[in-house]
């Protein structure tokens, strides 16, 4: 099948009542035939309400139970060293913005659902502190003061700018996100391309990124279509079906230093906690004949298309022990 033919029938697709796309999905599982291979496709603009993905979903929710959390925030620090342009650094900015819907959306309640919104205004607020004189503790706590800030998902931005100036030749850059609308791979994407747009501009030249295909909206439209038309039922089949239906609740004995201990799922063996994880952590064995599940998630970024793009694209799997 050529990708021309493959697009049109992912469209297809995605625009028909569920029920005719469960029927579509069945035929395709009783032939050996795989959704997968469709293509995401660029659809938002013929959607009216864009829906959210659901890992979106679960970040909205968990969002709304601590408003003030800063857990899913995603920080990066860049100390630049030489004299900087502030005004190619503002432009670069707005560029990145413009180019990756996802940094310039918000999140809409209607009729009892909510949905992605994409706002027009790529402008960004970027805040010029001069910090000079501070030493670098100060200047650490300074940096982690404002990553510790939350977001309002509702209203936005998703996405904070902040230079600190030390000197006329040294600054740090700020840029925190919320993971709602970026995940690691987005913050490497970004750099690179800041980069790039940054030096394009110092030098008065045309800059050509690749050019996106797709936007992380189209993914989220791509992946309820799919899950929504039967899949998300047998996936969840599986998962039953290996996990068992027993699900008992353990108790652990946990050391937590620096904060108030988390709830949290453990291994059955002693482990240190998880790279990235916050606060210091010790697990120990579990005591009894139940067997331990434990989450790990990762990017889902299968599709070359949407590897150029900056989202959250998440899959979780479970493991049992």
């Amino acid at each position: 099948m050529d990708r021309t033919t493959a697009e049109r029938i992912a469209k297809r697709f995605i625009s028909l009542p569920l029920e005719q796309r469960r029927q579509i999905l069945d035929k395709m599982i009783e032939t050996g035939q795989s959704f997968r291979l469709l293509p995401i496709v660029s659809i938002r603009h013929e959607i009216g309400r864009l829906p959210l993905s659901y890992a979106q979903q679960r970040l909205l929710f968990l969002w709304q139970l601590e408003p003030d959390n800063s857990f899913y925030n995603v920080p990066m620090a860049v100390r630049l060293h030489g004299r900087l342009d502030e005004q190619a650094l503002h432009r670069a900015l707005t560029l990145l913005v413009q180019r990756h819907e996802s940094l310039r959306t918000r999140f809409v309640s209607a009729d009892g659902e909510f949905h992605q919104e994409i706002l027009e205004d790529s402008s960004v607020a970027l805040e010029i502190v001069s910090v000079a004189g501070q030493d670098e503790t100060s200047l650490k706590a300074r940096i982690r003061d404002e990553f510790a800030q939350p977001f309002d998902l509702l209203n936005g931005p998703m996405l904070r700018v902040k230079l600190l100036r030390l000197s006329d030749t040294d600054q740090v850059l700020t840029l925190c996100l919320h993971h709602i609308v970026s995940d690691g791979w987005s913050g490497e994407l970004m750099v690179k391309e800041f980069v790039q747009l940054y030096e394009g501009l110092l030098e008065e030249r045309t800059v050509e990124l690749p050019e996106l295909p797709i936007q992380y909206a189209d993914y989220a439209i791509w992946q309820r279509a799919w899950l929504e038309a039967g899949e998300g039922e047998r996936q969840l089949a599986y998962w039953k079906a290996q996990l068992g239906e027993e699900q008992p609740v353990l108790e652990l004995p946990l050391i937590v230093s620096g904060r108030p201990a988390p709830v949290i799922v453990a291994r059955s063996s002693r482990s240190r906690s998880p790279k990235g994880w916050p606060w210091s952590c010790e697990y120990w064995p579990a005591r009894g004949p139940h067997a331990v599940h434990a989450g790990s998630g990762g990017s889902s970024r299968g599709a070359v298309t949407l590897q150029r793009s900056v989202g959250h694209p998440y899959r979780c799997a479970q493991r049992r022990s």
